[in-house]
């Protein structure tokens, strides 16, 4: 997730928090992703595309 741009050490501590985990994370869709505090439907998409590319 470090590849995002937009997505510094807070935004992905609270993402981790909002979701409970990496793992939990890595299983939300993008409209999940997009329901997270501060989190746009682009920067959704973007971090669904890191997330899914390994």
């Amino acid at each position: 997730m470090e590849d995002v741009p937009g997505v510094g050490p807070k935004r992905r501590r609270d993402l981790l928090k909002h979701f409970g985990g990496l793992q939990e994370l890595s299983r939300a869709s993008i409209d999940e992703l997009a329901k997270a505090p501060g989190i746009s439907k682009k920067l959704a998409e973007q971090i669904y595309a890191v997330l899914h590319s390994e």
